[in-house]
């Protein structure tokens, strides 16, 4: 036993020994002594979580042996300490005393540095999986994202046989905004465009930067009509916008918008909403253009002039 202590003793880390009936503090390390300064006469629960009448709701004693009184092996868990805060791995273990008495060992190593490290590199893949799925001018989605999650609405309105609406875009004449008023005016117009489609739009519609001037919007759980009419309301809203004093033109956006049919893909989808923002831009641009099939009807059209 005396070597065993003295093993016990010298190891850096929390080691205890209890009595598994009655909680009595049996055997504690320098380490234990160290954190624990008074701990004579006392039970665990006493010293681990300044409990007077109870064991601790996190009592490993009753995972530690079986129906049949005997051991079930290691336990290992982790434990922070409402006091100091620092964490713990413990390794739980249910041992013959010398004396006979079934006992609970447990070794807890302080693995709070380790803790803040895991949590340091958790915020740090977290800002860059954000980063990366950013636009850092405009603070949107950028292409990527957009089709990581677009796949999965595109499935799931699939599957429900629930409606969905795409809709291409891009800023009219954007050109001459830069060759005009020079780059940072250009990106001041797409950030307020941005900011309008963010204040019009529902938390389950994907917004994103597809490139340049051009973004792309999904409307899962909307109709054609609906997508329509929520298309007008940013039409109006983007003839609020105020730019500089030395510019004489308003932000305007042509649209391309197709609805989900039956065994859609993203490519399919993705064609016909690029066909739509085509036909609005020949036909004189800031207009609302629906994909319609070469052999049906012509495709539909709104403007603000003609609301």
């Amino acid at each position: 036993f005396k070597c065993l202590a003295t093993i016990l003793k010298a190891l850096d880390a929390l080691i205890y020994v209890s009595d598994i009936e009655t909680y009595e503090l049996i055997f504690f390390n320098q380490y234990s002594k160290d954190l624990w300064p008074d701990v004579s006469q006392k039970k665990c629960f006493h010293i681990v979580h300044n409990k007077d009448d109870s064991p601790c709701e996190f009592c490993t004693n009753a995972k530690l042996i079986d129906e049949h009184g005997q051991a079930t092996g290691t336990h290992l868990w982790e434990y922070q300490d409402p006091n100091t805060r620092r964490w713990y791995q413990c390794q739980d273990q249910a041992i013959q005393w010398f004396d006979g008495r079934l006992v609970r060992l447990e070794i807890a190593i302080d693995i709070t540095d380790h803790k803040l490290l895991e949590q340091q590199l958790r915020v740090a893949h977290k800002k860059a999986s954000s980063s990366a799925n950013m636009d850092p001018l405009l603070n949107c989605l950028n292409r990527r994202a957009f089709f990581e999650r677009f796949d999965a609405v595109l499935s799931q309105c699939q599957r429900h046989k629930y409606p969905l609406a795409l809709v291409m875009m891009d800023v009219d004449k954007f050109k001459q905004f830069n060759d005009n008023h020079g780059h940072s005016f250009g990106d001041q117009v797409l950030l307020k465009v941005t900011a309008v489609f963010a204040k019009t739009m529902r938390e389950s519609d994907i917004f994103a930067r597809y490139g340049g001037d051009e973004f792309i919007l999904a409307l899962p759980n909307t109709t054609q009509e609906n997508a329509v009419d929520l298309l007008t309301r940013i039409q109006y809203e983007l003839l609020q916008l105020e730019l500089s004093p030395e510019s004489d033109f308003s932000i305007t956006i042509s649209f391309g918008l197709t609805s989900l049919i039956e065994h859609d893909t993203i490519d399919k989808l993705l064609n016909r909403a690029d066909i739509a923002l085509y036909q609005a831009k020949n036909s004189g641009r800031n207009r609302i253009e629906v994909y319609r099939s070469p052999h049906g009807e012509a495709p539909s059209t709104k403007t603000p002039e003609n609301q």
